[in-house]
């Protein structure tokens, strides 16, 4: 839009007043609409502060209201190009950190992954030096050798993958709190789930840890751990997929049991963690958990074509999140707690 004023110049006052007036409210609604996007609340506030200006300025404003509304508008301006380029220039730390952590995690797997074709060339080369051996208990226990070789391999990814995973996570979840906090939006709005656990549908760990890092700045807010008894039992006697049924079936239990404002996550393959405000004392909060968490369960598995009811229960432990110790330390007392030998019992009795 572009505006003339040429024809106002040699006009009366109150054209060149007119023209004034629409030059300012102009200005007004392009610093308005067209504001650089930085953090969702400081631009909705900004574009208040704004719009409440245009509306001072009125139809017949005086020449002193215009030049006090263009100052406030001026300030609100600096004011807000100010925390933007704060939070963008933390999004593009914060950015550049991930994209190194992507590409420290490509290399490690990449390295991991050689390991393996070095460890699967070497147990193939052995098989071909003995397979014109007439021994038959040794050609067995060399490939039991090689075989067991392959497995501790598979094992020993497994759970660098599973490490790795856990720190990306948890780097991801302490950049969103530092991108939160700097668009000081940390105690106004839930952060939308990072990853969900693909069988039991719940938020992961690195979510539980940003909701935890959350509540304790808040306080009154009271955490349950929850692991599933005998778990690793489960699935190493039945199969990951009856575990997985196990995890999908008790977290339906305790989602049903909690409140609207209640959070469950899963956090970690035997465990879960509940998060909940109350201003109840700890004594009250734990007879309310457990009312839930203490029921003795039955699930009906099929296994080798037969049907098993299988027990299931949870040991579980609750305590303020806001109690005396660090975040970090906080985190380290649940995993001792869930790597405790009373979750990983040796028989269902």
């Amino acid at each position: 839009m572009f505006l003339s004023i040429k024809r106002h110049l040699d006009g009366s006052a109150a054209e060149m007043a007119g023209a004034l007036l629409q030059l300012s409210n102009m200005l007004l609604r392009a610093l308005r609409l067209h504001a650089v996007r930085g953090d969702e609340n400081d631009l909705h506030r900004f574009q208040s502060s704004i719009m409440q200006l245009e509306q001072r300025i009125g139809e017949t404003p005086n020449p002193k209201d215009v030049l006090i509304v263009a100052g406030e508008a001026a300030k609100a301006f600096e004011d807000y190009s100010y925390q933007t380029t704060r939070f963008l220039n933390v999004q593009s730390n914060e950015l550049t950190k991930m994209i190194s952590m992507l590409t420290g995690t490509i290399t490690l797997i990449s390295d991991s992954s050689q390991i393996a074709v070095s460890q699967l060339t070497r147990v193939e080369r052995r098989i071909e030096n003995i397979a014109g051996a007439s021994d038959l208990p040794a050609i067995k226990a060399e490939l039991a050798d090689c075989l067991a070789m392959v497995r501790q391999e598979a094992i020993r990814q497994r759970e660098q993958t599973q490490a790795t995973i856990h720190s990306l996570q948890r780097n991801i979840s302490d950049s969103r709190q530092m991108l939160d906090e700097a668009g000081k939006g940390a105690d106004s709005k839930r952060l939308e789930p990072l990853y969900r656990d693909p069988v039991t549908g719940l938020p992961s760990r690195a979510d539980a840890e940003d909701a935890i890092t959350q509540a304790r700045r808040k306080g009154n807010h009271f955490l349950a751990i929850l692991p599933i008894d005998r778990f690793s039992l489960i699935q190493s006697r039945f199969g990951a997929d009856s575990a997985d049924k196990v995890a999908a079936f008790t977290a339906t239990h305790f989602s049903q049991n909690l409140q609207p404002a209640d959070r469950l996550f899963r956090w970690s393959s035997n465990a879960f963690v509940f998060l909940a405000e109350r201003t109840t004392p700890a004594d009250t909060v734990r007879s309310e958990i457990s009312r839930w968490a203490s029921q003795k369960l039955e699930l009906t598995l099929e296994h080798h074509g037969r049907e098993i009811l299988l027990p299931i229960s949870s040991s579980w432990v609750s305590f303020p999140a806001a109690e005396g110790r660090s975040r970090d330390a906080l985190f380290e007392k649940v995993d001792a707690f869930l790597n405790n030998h009373v979750h990983a019992k040796e028989s269902f009795s």
